[in-house]
This record gives C-alpha cells, structure tokens and sequence, in this order.
C-alpha cells in the first residue's frame, strides 16, 4: 500500500464556506468589529459601529449565506428613502455610501475567513454621489466667527487662527508643537496631526496624506497670535509642547474644540466648525486670484481636482458671459 498522508487536507478555493454561511450577520458583525481595533483609528471604528447600529436592522438576522444581491439592494433602497424622508429633498447619500462600503467590507472578510464562498457585493453596484458642495463663510462672516474665538480669551482660538488663516485641518492645528514653529523665520512645518492610539489617548499621528506635508509662511494675525502665545511661555519651553494647548503643553481634546467653536459661532448667529474654516480659506484665497494649484499646495491636496471643489462654487464666468452678452445686444 502507498504511504498516503494522513490528517485533513487543507481548504481549496471554490470549495463550499466552512459551515454553509449558517452565521448570522450579526454574528459575524461583532467578530469583525473586534479585529478592527487594531487595524483602524478608534474614531473611524465608532462612526463603522454607530452605521451598523442604525442601519443594518433585519439583514442582522440574516445567515451570511441569505445575504443576496437582491437583498442588498432592498436594503440600500430603505436606507435611501429614510435619508430623503429625513432630510427632503436630496436625503443622506453619503449615509447610503458609507453603508454600501461597511456592508461590502464585512462581506468582503466573511469570505477571506471561508465563511462564504463569494462575496454578494460585486454584483450591486455602488451608490452614486451628487458632486460635492462645500460650505464656506462669506469674508465678512469668518472675520465675525475669528473675533468672537479671540474674545474669549480661550487657548483654542489660536486653532481657530490656524485653520482660517492658513486652511489647516483641524487634527492639523492641534497636532502642531512648538518644534514645529520657527518665529524667527516666520515658518511653520506640518508634520503631523493630532490622533488617537487604539486606547483612546491623544498623541501625534501620521498626517492624512503623503502631501499633507508642507511648509507655510507665517504672516499676518496668524504671526501675530503665535508670537504672543509663544511669550507667555516659560524661555525654556520644551519644543514638544503643543501649540493649541491649556497652558500645560498637553492637546486639546478634538472634539470637544468643535463643540466650542460651533458654540461661540452661535453666539454671533453663524454656523461654523472645522472644516468650514477651512473651506472658508480656499474660498477666500481663490476669489481673490490666488492660483488654483497654489490654493491647492496651500491646502495639502495630493490633486487638483480636489480643489476644484472649491473653484467650482465661486464660478461666476457664465454670469459674466451672459451680461457681457446682454450690454452687447443692448448696443452699450
């Protein structure tokens, strides 16, 4: 007789799921959230579980093995139509997007684990997105949010300075220590944001994209508040405190500086956070000439088109053709 090996052979692919995909979703939601704690940042798992939590609902119930195409789609459509009747007329399709891309990951791993033998997601397609339209203050209104902030006395206004002045993300603004700053040359270098470890604490991360790097000038009453904030430090002031801080060189909690600023923009009737800071600054630089590529090494964009977004808004040149037009047939 021939030595055959003996023992269980090792799992092809295109053989059957290990068990027939019996496991529930939900089932296989809670397993998949747990791997992930390590694998991506603590506040994108939270949005991925809070998603799962509202959106999910019957397909929780469902063997991974029911989970259809057809189904998919069933389920994508409710989560559309509770978007439109939510928020009339246009809905939340970023809502349905990012549930598209939750359902479709879990789905794409329950496979890698040979719990089902493919993957129903490549066959429903992925849910379109109207183009983007930024929200921005008028001039006029980030000068009102940028005086209320400084009015408060509040170390966090310098954030506010940061992003408004030089279009910094927020994570941005707060990851900045004073290594980072160079008065004397008026320079500012970003090289990281601030970010979340697994646990929870604050520290600093990886900045968003390899081009997020950049150096910045300083001038203005961005120059102005960080000589001030400067000074009222100790002279030996360690250079890995950070900038945006309570006066101890620890961070300011994310978050809860949205939340204050959203509030101090209440004060002076203006909705306003982060980003629209943000978006304010492209704005602003583009209406008056700046080169949409230098807005856009400004902003960090690894691409163009990405500031585009913002150029797009302010595109009044038909407007112009057209009274241009108008004084042309009028004889003028």
């Amino acid at each position: 007789m021939g030595s055959g090996r003996k023992g269980k052979s090792k799992k092809k692919r295109g053989d059957p799921p290990l068990d027939g995909g019996r496991t529930l979703l939900d089932d296989w939601a809670r397993v998949w959230f747990d791997s992930r704690r390590h694998r991506v940042a603590p506040k994108t798992l939270a949005n991925e579980r809070s998603h799962a939590r509202n959106y999910l609902g019957s397909l929780r119930a469902l063997p991974l093995a029911e989970i259809t195409p057809g189904t998919i789609e069933d389920w994508l459509a409710a989560v559309e139509r509770a978007g439109v009747q939510a928020r009339p007329p246009l809905g939340r399709p970023h809502t349905v997007r990012i549930c598209h891309g939750l359902l479709s990951a879990m789905l794409r791993d329950a496979v890698k684990h040979q719990l089902l033998a493919t993957p129903p997601m490549s066959l429903v397609k992925r849910p379109r997105m109207p183009p983007p339209q930024p929200k921005y203050l008028e001039l006029d209104d980030l000068r009102r949010v940028v005086e209320a902030t400084v009015a408060t006395g509040d170390p966090r206004s310098l954030s506010v300075l940061l992003m408004a002045g030089l279009g910094l993300r927020r994570n941005e603004a707060l990851g900045l220590t004073w290594g980072d700053v160079d008065l004397d040359r008026r320079l500012l270098r970003l090289r990281f944001q601030l970010g979340r470890d697994p646990d929870g604490a604050l520290g600093r991360r990886p900045l968003k994209t390899r081009t997020s790097a950049r150096e910045l000038r300083l001038a203005g009453d961005v120059a102005k508040a960080l000589d001030t904030a400067r000074a009222g430090r100790a002279m030996a002031a360690n250079p890995d405190d950070f900038v945006v801080s309570f006066g101890d060189g620890r961070p300011v909690d994310p978050d809860a500086m949205s939340r204050w600023l959203s509030s101090v923009g209440r004060s002076v009737g203006i909705t306003v956070s982060p980003h629209r800071l943000r978006h304010s600054a492209a704005t602003a630089m583009l209406n008056a000439g700046v080169a949409i590529e230098t807005v856009g090494k400004v902003l960090g964009h690894g691409d163009v088109r990405t500031t585009a977004i913002y150029a797009r808004v302010l595109d009044t040149s038909s407007d112009a053709a057209l009274d241009d037009l108008a004084r042309l047939l009028e004889g003028k």
